[in-house]
């Protein structure tokens, strides 16, 4: 029997060096298998979660848009905002979600379309005041402008003097005149200024300024807008506009605001 267990011995012996032909298991690789299964399957359901918890936020903010209250309406955007992303995350992976959804809802009827265009309004004022940061980082005097004819407006010799005598002045100024909504929108988003002047010759020219405005400000939130020309002679019309700055038919008080502008967004921030 002695002989029995010696064997035994020996046997168990052999079979952990190898020296039987089998080879020797390392535990830690089930180990390191055990702890990638367990951080895929945490890292899988904190992604379930977390689009779930996006879901249900963009659902929610889509009801405050449309019919909850103005602080209801900003608390729900500002909780599916994260002041440390760019404009860019917040248009694809927020307001585009919540203006999808706005949509839906309104083609299932399940909100009107008032409440629909009440939605739409909100997000474009929240997108238009959202950390509107000093412009001119530098603190430089960068005094340069872009001035542009509505589309569809043939009074092109009034911004065209203005344009002059801005320059004159030391100001470098883009003239746009005779291109259409498109064209503007694709100048807009690669454009460097941040102060834009729109002209127009009527009040015929309400929708498309309204329109440009908009383009404006999905494109390049923090870009301050003047208005002028004809059109600016009745800026209570004007004005009812939104995300138009300041409006004024005369040469002289645009020049003062635009000069003004450009001294506030070039001082420090306190």
């Amino acid at each position: 029997m002695s002989a029995e267990y010696d064997d035994q011995g020996r046997g168990a012996g052999l079979a952990e060096t190898g020296l039987l032909g089998m080879v020797k298991v390392d535990h830690r690789d089930h180990v390191t298998a055990l702890a990638s299964e367990v951080l895929q399957q945490v890292a899988r359901r904190a992604g379930e979660v977390r689009r779930s918890r996006d879901r249900q936020a963009i659902v929610t903010a889509a009801f405050a848009l449309t019919s909850g209250t103005e602080d209801e309406a900003n608390a729900a955007l500002e909780a599916v905002d994260d002041p440390l992303r760019e404009l860019d995350w917040f248009l694809s992976e927020r307001l585009g979600p919540i203006a999808k959804e706005i949509g839906d809802l309104w083609n299932a009827d399940k909100i009107s379309f008032l409440e629909a265009t009440v939605g739409a309004a909100r997000i474009y004022s929240f997108l238009r005041y959202r950390r509107r940061p000093p412009l001119l980082a530098d603190h430089g005097l960068r005094k340069s402008a872009t001035f542009a004819l509505v589309p569809g407006d043939m009074h092109s010799l009034g911004i065209s003097a203005a344009t002059d005598v801005f320059r004159a002045r030391g100001w470098d100024i883009t003239l746009l005149v005779g291109h259409s909504h498109a064209e503007l929108t694709a100048h807009f988003e690669t454009s460097r200024d941040v102060i834009f002047g729109f002209s127009a010759g009527s009040l015929h020219s309400l929708e498309p300024l309204g329109r440009l405005v908009v383009a404006l400000t999905v494109a390049r939130p923090v870009c301050s807008v003047l208005v002028s020309g004809q059109i600016a002679t009745d800026p209570g019309a004007v004005l009812a506009l939104p995300g138009i700055d300041h409006c004024d038919a005369d040469l002289e008080a645009a020049y003062r605001w635009f000069e003004a502008r450009t001294l506030a967004q070039a001082a420090p921030s306190t």
